[in-house]
């Protein structure tokens, strides 16, 4: 009873939750043992206390791989998980043989101080979203972006909405980067702020124009020559209408944005990704694809040790009959070279049998050490293409936090492939 009396007589207090932990840990402890496995999470703490304690953040509990602090301010915990995954990255550096993987989840709200801790939907945000994180990432609710933007030189990179485990209402996501570019869409002049319809219209007049012009032009005149299009390198963020090309995915690809609401949110050696932040909302991946994951429930490890060649990674969906279901394997043309094509459904029922391991999402590919999944329930598909000597994958996905209709769907389709048609890959002669 004196516990209930301090619960319900104690003011809720607005703080920054911190949760991260180690990314593929049960996975590790497998392979190398549990030696291993404990000096890996001395090495997380460490890096994890000497962050906290510097941005004035107080540990409130640590538990196997994770640890979990609360800060006085929602700047103070995201500072502190930047410095969290830096510190991680440096320790990699010199100790490639030993690669720590380290997620981080913040969010910012009420919550209730009990003898055993913060109590509130606050605190549950934060663990979901460290969940979410991959290796070496910052996740955020849109709830921090709006209170740290302005107070913290950092950018946010949109990761859309996701369905958070125990959370009612899907939340928007965001990565934070040091890189200040990605802070804030490009500014574009008010003129050309027309939107979709304005756009339509203005399409439809410059038509018009155009063939009223054709009569007045000299009978011996020819059309002016067409400039070719200026292709314009990848930057995370928004992307205009236009061609453009990737500055760090190998093989380098171009392709052309035809639609508005597309934003670049990753551009890797291993992984480039394409949003579509309107409806109907989606995801085009292009992914060096490391393993196709055999284990949803783990995160990478357990499936092809070498990277698989093009026709191998289709192969090797198909063989996975437990949890996934691939259909209507067609081939197909990407950027002039042959590639096969596949419809892959998850099954409902993927992450029944994970114990609580996994949380959200399956796991399905493995790329540059990070791992690709999908829901259970989620529908997209999947084209794989030989580039020379590498396999290119790309994924192409409805945003399933918010089921879909059959329409909706079909659009998402009609977009993303308007993307891959215009694939070309630029390779060495």
């Amino acid at each position: 009873m004196a516990d209930d009396a301090r619960i319900d007589t104690g003011a809720a207090a607005y703080r920054g939750f911190l949760f991260s932990d180690v990314r593929g840990f049960t996975a590790f402890a497998e392979r190398h043992g549990n030696a291993a496995a404990a000096a890996m999470v001395s090495r997380f703490l460490e890096i994890a206390r000497t962050a906290i304690a510097r941005h004035e953040g107080a540990e409130e509990k640590t538990e196997g791989d994770a640890i979990h602090a609360v800060f006085p301010s929602a700047s103070g915990a995201v500072l502190c998980g930047l410095e969290i995954v830096d510190a991680a990255a440096e320790l990699n550096a010199r100790e490639p043989d030993r690669p720590l993987g380290l997620g981080v989840g913040v969010h910012a709200g009420e919550a209730v101080a009990t003898a055993d801790g913060y109590i509130g939907r606050a605190v549950n945000i934060a663990a979901r979203l460290c969940s979410e994180a991959r290796p070496g990432e910052v996740l955020v609710s849109s709830t921090v972006k709006g209170i740290t933007q302005a107070s913290i030189q950092v950018g946010f990179i949109p990761k859309g909405r996701r369905r958070l485990k125990g959370i009612q209402d899907p939340i928007l996501v965001y990565a934070v980067t040091r890189d200040m570019s990605a802070r804030a869409p490009r500014s574009v002049p008010r003129p050309v702020l027309l939107g979709a319809g304005g756009l339509a219209v203005a399409g439809l007049l410059a038509i018009v124009a155009l063939a009223l012009s054709g009569p007045l032009r000299s009978p011996g005149s020819s059309p002016p020559a067409e400039a070719p299009p200026s292709t314009k390198p990848v930057a995370i963020g928004p992307l205009l209408i236009g061609q453009y090309l990737s500055q760090a995915f190998e093989p380098p690809v171009t392709f052309d944005i035809a639609d508005l609401d597309w934003t670049a949110h990753r551009d890797q050696a291993s992984v480039l990704g394409l949003i579509r932040d309107a409806a109907p909302r989606g995801s085009v991946y292009f992914l060096r694809v490391d393993e196709v994951i055999e284990n949803p429930c783990v995160e990478g490890g357990e499936g092809a040790q070498t990277a698989p060649g093009a026709t191998d990674v289709l192969n090797e969906l198909e063989e996975l009959v437990g949890h996934l279901t691939v259909a209507n394997r067609a081939v197909t043309q990407v950027g002039g070279y042959t590639a096969g094509r596949v419809d892959v459904t998850v099954s409902d029922g993927v992450l029944a049998a994970c114990g609580g391991v996994a949380v959200g999402e399956a796991a399905i590919f493995g790329a540059g050490g990070e791992v690709w999944g999908a829901s259970p329930g989620e529908r997209f598909t999947v084209v794989s293409v030989g580039v020379g000597d590498e396999a290119v994958t790309i994924v192409l996905s409805t945003d399933w936090t918010q089921i879909p209709s059959v329409q909706e769907l079909e659009n998402l389709l009609d977009y993303g492939q308007r993307i891959i048609d215009s694939v070309e890959f630029q390779t060495a002669t």
